[in-house]
């Protein structure tokens, strides 16, 4: 359309950068991907002045969530963590809770477990300081999906998700309902394949039908909505679980309802997971020739229209059914096909790996020249005034503000910095706007022994692994420190002793009972507590004294234990 001619040049182009976004969100309801990436890339073009730049963000995060749906994982990755990196902690808290979202599922996704929850957990922090429910339940959903995925341990994620539907259900947003309830069933599938391999059909019966409960609980939630997405996404768990349940007949139909909703879109991912339980139902009721027809077909597509993770799982089942029925000059071929893959996969990996860590890398280095140029203005504007006293102090907060790094780089945990500040402040609140707070000193049992026996790689592992326990099994509120080594400290603000003592129980046992042998196969870890109880405002070093000896005092009647400090 012609632009009237008295139209000012800066309206023109804000107006084709709003049409070019707004096509953009049109295509990602509809489908329509391909397109949406176009509409997106073409707002990108015209965001070339920096007053474009909030524009800019927002073509940005629809770039990564086109991608995703497309099954372009790494390239959502990138996308995501490039605007991410623009986008301030506090006052773009919500698209940058959003956008890491984002970043978290499709790390996940690509096999990058740790990854992903590490953004999820970022996603979790950037939803809560926005205190935006959506964007809240939303990073409850991601954080559930990666806990399962990292650290295998369904019960959190299991409990994560359920938050994000309860709130969900609270907040009447049906679209994040859905998904809260379509990921529990998923995780109760995931669950009940494990159980078939092992060869437990009873239980894994049992789990299947429990993510059939929840794949219709979850389309109840959105009955009419009318968002293809979901119906596709839904169709397509239904259809796996139940040629699982080997109830053929129903994953035919299933299979049916997702190729009609699939028709015509972008849904790449979708796509080639229809083709994949298309040849498991062939093979699964006899028809072992069309299986393997559909299966060759399906490799046979160019790279970018099937993700790796499919293509391996297509070559795996390729070469059973030729080893299966004695082509084994074709298997053979299959096998070396597999190997080809799995180092193509791996290449992606590392190379998505390493652009996330240069990215970081390259965003403190840009934040770090920031501030030097801010202080180095602040001392010549100083110099300038001969306000000798005022230089005097603003050397002091210079000094202050390169020092104030408050996380542990190892665990991402609070430092001993973070914990200087906050103790005295929380304590100081004490009565007025806090109403209880538990001073915990966590120290893991022989831990220098973990370090001599299995390495201090072992070692980093364990205290990543026990900080990630800690943040997951406490809540936004509280506060978990690296003090030091292996000693961690925790501020939990409840309501009375009594519930502080059950939260540090939940703590020993869960990383008591944490599946250790999968970071190695003789390692154990234990750890003990020292927990002081504070009602009403105390000195800092006092409180922290009182749980240091408590602690001392769990070590000297055998570790792994509780100990209340004397009650003041």
């Amino acid at each position: 359309m012609t632009q009237p001619a008295s139209m000012h040049p800066g309206l023109a182009l804000r107006r084709r950068i709003a049409l070019a976004l707004r096509r953009s969100r049109h295509c990602q309801d509809s489908g329509q991907h391909q397109s949406g990436v176009q509409a997106a890339e073409e707002a990108l073009l015209l965001c070339e002045l920096p007053q474009h730049r909030t524009q800019w963000q927002q073509a940005m995060v629809q770039l990564a969530l086109h991608q995703f749906r497309m099954g372009h994982f790494a390239d959502a990755v990138r996308s995501g963590l490039e605007v991410a990196a623009t986008l301030d902690f506090a006052a773009d808290a919500a698209q940058r809770a959003e956008v890491l979202c984002v970043v978290a599922i499709a790390c996940n996704e690509m096999g990058l477990m740790q990854d992903g929850l590490k953004y999820a957990l970022e996603a979790l922090a950037a939803a809560r300081t926005s205190n935006d429910t959506a964007q809240m339940i939303n990073a409850l959903n991601r954080a559930g999906v990666c806990t399962y995925g990292a650290l295998g341990d369904r019960e959190q994620g299991e409990q994560l998700l359920r938050q994000a539907a309860e709130q969900a259900r609270l907040a009447d947003l049906p679209v994040l309902l859905f998904a809260a309830r379509n990921n529990l069933g998923t995780l109760y599938s995931s669950e009940g394949r494990k159980q078939l391999k092992l060869g437990k059909q009873a239980e894994a019966r049992h789990l299947l039908q429990s993510a059939l409960q929840h794949y219709h609980d979850a389309w109840q939630s959105v009955a009419h909505a009318g968002n293809r997405h979901q119906w596709a996404m839904l169709q397509t768990n239904l259809a796996e679980a139940y040629v699982d349940l080997g109830e053929f007949d129903h994953a035919r139909a299933a299979l049916a309802e997702l190729r009609q909703a699939l028709a015509g879109s972008d849904f790449h991912s979708l796509q080639r997971n229809a083709d994949l339980i298309e040849a498991t139902l062939l093979q699964r009721s006899g028809r072992v020739a069309e299986a393997v027809a559909a299966l060759q077909q399906m490799l046979a597509l160019p790279g970018n229209m099937i993700e790796f993770d499919m293509r391996h799982f297509a070559q795996e089942e390729l070469y059973r059914l030729y080893k299966e029925s004695g082509q084994f000059e074709l298997a053979l071929a299959q096998l070396e096909a597999i190997r080809h893959s799995e180092h193509e996969q791996n290449e992606q990996r590392s190379s998505t790996q390493g652009w996330a860590i240069r990215k970081e890398l390259e965003i403190t280095s840009v934040q770090l020249a920031a501030e030097r140029e801010r202080l180095q203005a602040e001392r010549e504007r100083l110099r300038a005034a001969q306000l000798e006293a005022e230089k005097v102090v603003t050397e002091a907060r210079m000094s202050e503000l390169e020092q104030a790094v408050l996380i542990d780089p190892l665990t991402g945990v609070g430092n001993r910095r973070c914990l200087d500040q906050q103790g005295p402040a929380r304590l100081a609140a004490l009565g007025q706007q806090l109403h209880g707070m538990a001073v915990v000193v966590v120290d893991l049992d022989h831990f220098k022994s973990i370090n001599d026996r299995f390495g201090h790689a072992v070692g980093d592992e364990v205290l990543k692994k026990v900080s990630q326990i800690m943040v997951l099994r406490t809540r936004g509120s509280d506060l978990t420190v690296r003090f030091g080594g292996e000693e961690f400290v925790l501020l939990l603000m409840e309501q009375s002793l009594e519930s502080a003592l059950a939260c540090c129980e939940r703590l020993r046992l869960a990383i008591l009972d944490y599946s250790w042998h999968e970071v190695h196969p003789l390692l154990h870890v234990t750890a003990s507590f020292g927990v002081h109880w504070c009602h009403a405002p105390q000195p800092w070093a006092h409180a922290l004294r009182q749980a240091d000896l408590a602690l001392y005092q769990a070590k000297r009647y055998g570790r792994n234990r509780l100990q209340l400090a004397s009650l003041d």
